[in-house]
């Protein structure tokens, strides 16, 4: 991962009043590496999340060295205990593993973001694969305490491209969720990587129209040999 030449990117870098605590849970995986990154350059406090304490400790110490700016990495646990914000990033294989390893730690009114798709290839050919309750988002909500605030959202932007902090974004991501107030935090959150538009999706249940793009992003990345495609809605 490359952030040489973030500093010119533009980026808000101070911290907002009354910012909360992000924790990216796989962040050290691919898409989790890049959310935390351009969080980061925006000046928000982000913590990264693994099963290993030493894997979360050492990405850290490599984006807090590649960036210039300070990020923690601890477990699961830890970080979804100290942050109000948490954000899976994690394959969907060990979604039920890693929601019992940190579910003591998930109090009612905590927000749970989603990144989560199920996909599957076999034979070079990408597919989404539907879960039993129409996405992963939903799969997310039942197994999570009563009182969490489940949503989903950046299913539209290539992790590549959020790797690459030295080249502007400029996409739309689509938020869906049940509460209100949780959906606009979600959506002034994503709107805080520069040249990123956060698109109401309305309930939780379209993410299960959502998820299934990413099959057609990875198709077409790996078809035009591309670092990655994203999406910018016309007419909103």
């Amino acid at each position: 991962m490359n952030f040489k030449g973030a500093k010119y990117l533009g980026v808000v870098e101070e911290l907002e009043e009354g910012a909360e605590m992000i924790a990216v849970i796989g962040g050290t995986g691919d898409l989790g590496r890049g959310l935390v990154a351009r969080w980061m350059l925006a000046g928000e406090e982000v913590l990264i999340g693994s099963r290993q304490l030493e894997k979360a400790e050492r990405v850290a110490s490599e984006v807090s060295g590649q960036l210039g700016k300070p990020v923690r990495g601890t477990t699961n646990f830890e970080a979804t205990r100290e942050a109000e914000i948490i954000v899976l990033s994690i394959p969907f294989e060990g979604l039920e593993k890693i929601i019992d390893e940190i579910k003591p730690a998930l109090i009612p009114q905590k927000l749970l973001l989603s990144v989560i798709v199920p996909l599957k290839v076999e034979r070079g050919a990408v597919s989404f694969e539907r879960p039993p309750a129409g996405s992963a988002a939903e799969e997310v909500a039942k197994l999570v305490p009563p009182g969490v605030k489940v949503l989903s959202a950046f299913h539209t932007v290539g992790a590549r491209q959020l790797q690459q902090v030295d080249k502007p974004l400029s996409c739309d991501v689509v938020v869906c969720g049940d509460d209100a107030d949780a959906k606009r935090k979600v959506m002034k959150l994503v709107e805080r990587i520069a040249n990123v538009r956060a698109i109401d999706g309305g309930p939780l249940r379209n993410s299960r129209l959502v998820e299934p793009v990413v099959a057609l992003l990875v198709e077409l990345t790996r078809r035009h040999r591309v670092p990655g495609v994203s999406i910018r809605f016309e007419g909103l």
